[in-house]
């Protein structure tokens, strides 16, 4: 009898694709395999998400999808998981989709695999953590924290995944180890606010920058990345190790959301565009060469054509490396219900600040050749930079390892080049 089939799909942020490969775990250690064929599958999860307005849209609309799926196979079973779970609740998903099995918020999921025994009792003890599932071989996450003590009045995070709660430093570092150990050399630590990080040790306060300089000593990691920080957060211990250790990456996304000072106040985001400079510029003092991506919201209540200006003026004078740009959109449960700009202008301001950013992207794509980029190769040929660029070089490498690459050209958002001696 062949092993039982799992189909995962996952909406939303990495916190979520963090989410699934502990999903997925729990599946597996009970001989449950992967397939991306959702025709093979046995059972579907569907971890879902709210952030966005479009997200959540989608999670409910797939599951509505997968009626007929088990229609053909009454014994396949459908679980539905995540924030969009838990923001509507077991009794209305349930209600409106009898077809499903089981739902599970997002603030239970650390209950996920005794939900799951009660399925199927036998385990494999001798399956290990695991490693990439959904992602690059040698790329692990490690969630250092839930939830979020902050309200941006847009936000719907608190309510779906409850008050910010710290992993203990020696949970992190054993879960660094152990997938270390499993073939893991990225981490990548994950939290809504990730570089808040505080957590008692042997009756010492351990910072996010402390945590770092713990990861820094783990043998066999080759590259820390970290998702997402908030500008309220960095201190001058974390400037000194981004300085002193390699390692740590020389990107870091750092979602701005506005260039307006009086959008940023409405948003509840605690700084103005003068310290969320005063910070890029203490980033790049550390590390000259660092790369910058962030988040923009654009058509937020309240927001003038002015406002608007000052997003593009900040776009323009930071040269973002990338953005993800979002609309303004209405979240049932978030501080902030008022919507006030007409959907046609929002969608107006979002084309002008997606070309604005792919404009910037594309200057700053060619100024890396000529430049050295430390790359982490997860194929022979094909890598990830420590400045978050994807590299491609013809000369074969050992995945897993790094090596300087001298960039030579740019294809599309690839860059290429050649390995230095």
């Amino acid at each position: 009898m062949h092993n039982k089939k799992l189909h995962i799909i996952t909406f939303g942020c990495q916190m979520n694709e963090a989410d699934s490969e502990n999903i997925a775990f729990s599946f597996k250690k009970r001989d449950f395999e992967l397939t991306g064929d959702l025709k093979k599958a046995d059972i579907t999860v569907i971890n879902t998400c709210v952030v966005r307005e479009r997200a959540e849209h989608r999670s409910i609309s797939k599951i509505g999808f997968l009626e007929k799926w088990k229609e053909r196979n009454p014994g396949r079973k459908i679980f539905v998981v995540g924030c969009a779970a838990e923001k509507l609740g077991i009794k209305y998903i349930k209600s409106k989709f009898p077809f499903v099995d089981e739902v599970v918020g997002a603030k239970s999921l650390d209950k996920f695999d005794n939900v799951l025994s009660a399925y199927f009792k036998n385990e494999n003890p001798d399956y290990k953590i695991p490693l990439n599932l959904f992602n690059s071989p040698f790329t692990a996450y490690v969630t250092i924290m839930k939830g979020c003590f902050l309200k941006c009045s847009y936000c719907i995070v608190p309510r779906v995944r409850g008050e910010a709660v710290y992993v203990s430093p020696e949970d992190v570092l054993r879960e660094v180890k152990t997938k270390v150990s499993n073939g893991a050399r990225e981490i990548i630590l994950l939290g809504q606010t990730v570089n808040s990080y505080r957590h008692a040790l042997n009756g010492k306060n351990v910072s996010f920058s402390k945590l770092l300089e713990m990861i820094c000593k783990i043998d066999g990691v080759k590259r820390i990345r970290f998702m997402s920080p908030h500008p309220l957060y960095f201190d001058e211990g974390f400037f000194e190790v981004l300085k002193s250790d390699s390692r740590i990456a020389r990107h870091a996304h750092l979602p701005v959301q506005s260039g307006s000072d009086k959008i940023l106040k409405l948003m509840k985001r605690g700084y103005t565009r003068k310290k969320y400079l005063e910070i890029l510029s203490k980033l790049k003092q550390a590390v000259p060469d660092i790369r910058i991506s962030t988040d923009f919201i654009v058509g937020f209540p309240g927001e003038t054509a002015s406002d608007f200006a000052d997003t593009i003026s900040l776009l323009e004078q930071i040269r973002f490396i990338s953005a993800y740009c979002f609309k303004y959109s209405v979240r049932t449960g978030s501080p902030q219900v008022k919507d006030s700009i007409p959907e046609r202008e929002k969608e107006k301001r979002l084309e002008i600040l997606l070309k604005t950013v792919r404009e910037n992207s594309r200057e700053i794509f060619k100024s890396r050749i000529g430049r050295i980029e430390e790359t982490l190769f997860e194929t022979e040929k094909t890598g990830k930079s420590s400045t978050n660029f994807n590299v491609e070089t013809d000369s074969k490498q050992k995945p897993g390892e790094t090596a300087q690459i001298e960039i030579c050209g740019v294809h599309k958002n690839v860059l290429q080049g050649r390995p230095i001696p």
